[in-house]
């Protein structure tokens, strides 16, 4: 989502907007892997497939199209093109190897870890020591300190860092095979190996890894077939005492469609709930994304973009993007002002915290009675 001519920030509000208007379980699909990049006359939507940039043109391209314009404020829509990153090949970090003739295995080179979301990265706070703590464990002793490891918890709290962050220690550790990729594509590739009858190699793979790690299992959710792959994937890494790390928006047993002896399973090792972060602990993640981005946001600012965004850390990343093209781009001084003025546009307006005193007002004049 990154490129020389194209502002981050705006590709990241483009994206945010988007996911605004997907439906969940579509978007883990089909946008989890987009990058926007391009300029003000330009715009590509790199995408993972021909498949995905078919399904996209044809299901949302008007939806993506209005979003742009809205974010651009243009109603002229720039060139907007869909490019498959390997329309035909295996992605880059796969590798064919033959282990005998007329049979390929697919191998991972690497998993697809983003390097900025390691540990040293994190910022801790009550909300997440825990989830913190135990993911180190996980990262120190594979397949025996938690496993399986379950963590749970909203959009945007740090999930999908501390999975990374594993991933990241158990590679940097010798560890061979890690495997980290979303259960969308996790499913994805089960129904492609399915319909081009490879569905040997793609159990070798996943059944053979050295550590598995998921993010957002809750996609398993009605999808009965792969569900029962993923039972037997994981009954085979788990007696193997390989590590398994799992992430869902919700704990195993709430999970709607979710067959109960894959509930019995993720429930194991440890399940741990990761909850929206304090006010401390934001300030800190503001300063951070800051201080990483070279950028000097002074503290009252900090604290009112803490204030403003209070249950999504991946928004708070996006806030400071925002500042950044605001300082970088439009030449505007950090202030709370012009802030204020960039979060309302970014958030889509002011808010307004009310506490229990004032609650307690309106309570009373409204029914007459006395506190």
């Amino acid at each position: 989502m990154t490129s020389s001519t194209f502002d981050e920030s705006v590709a990241m509000r483009i994206l945010s907007e988007l996911r605004n208007r997907v439906p969940s379980d579509q978007w883990s699909t089909w946008f989890e892997e987009v990058e926007i990049t391009g300029d003000a006359d330009h715009i590509t939507l790199q995408v993972p497939s021909s498949l995905h940039s078919t399904f996209l043109q044809h299901q949302y391209q008007s939806v993506i199209e209005n979003v742009i314009k809205e974010i651009l404020g243009s109603e002229t829509l720039p060139n907007l093109a869909f490019e498959a990153k390997s329309p035909t090949a295996p992605p880059p970090e796969l590798v064919v190897s033959k282990t005998s003739p007329g049979v390929e295995i697919t191998k991972r080179r690497t998993a697809p870890l983003k390097r900025s979301l390691t540990f040293e990265a994190f910022v801790t706070g009550p909300s997440n020591q825990l989830a913190h703590a135990a993911a180190m464990a996980v990262a120190d002793n594979p397949g025996g300190s938690y496993n399986p490891f379950f963590l749970h918890g909203s959009v945007g709290l740090g999930k999908t860092h501390l999975l990374q962050a594993v991933g990241h220690r158990l590679q940097g550790s010798g560890v061979q095979n890690v495997i980290a990729l979303s259960c969308a594509s996790f499913t994805n590739e089960f129904i492609a190996a399915l319909s081009t009858q490879k569905i040997d190699e793609f159990r070798h793979k996943y059944r053979k890894a050295g550590a598995l790690l998921i993010d957002d299992i809750q996609f398993l959710c009605d999808k009965e077939r792969t569900q029962e792959e993923f039972f037997h994937t994981f009954n085979e890494i788990y007696n193997r005492e390989r590590q398994i790390f799992l992430t869902s928006d919700a704990a195993p047993a709430a999970i709607r469609g979710l067959s109960e002896r894959l509930v019995s399973r993720f429930r194991l090792g440890l399940v741990v709930q990761m909850d929206p972060p304090d006010l401390e602990t934001r300030m800190a993640i503001v300063h951070r994304k800051a201080e990483h981005r070279a950028i000097d946001i002074p503290l009252d600012v900090v604290e009112v973009v803490a204030r403003r965004i209070r249950d999504n850390v991946r928004e708070l990343e996006g806030a400071v993007l925002r500042i950044e093209s605001m300082a970088r781009h439009e030449n505007l001084p950090v202030t709370v002002k012009t802030v204020s003025a960039t979060l309302d546009e970014l958030l889509g307006g002011s808010t307004t915290r009310i506490d229990l005193r004032k609650i307690e007002e309106l309570v009373t004049v409204e029914f007459s009675v006395s506190s």
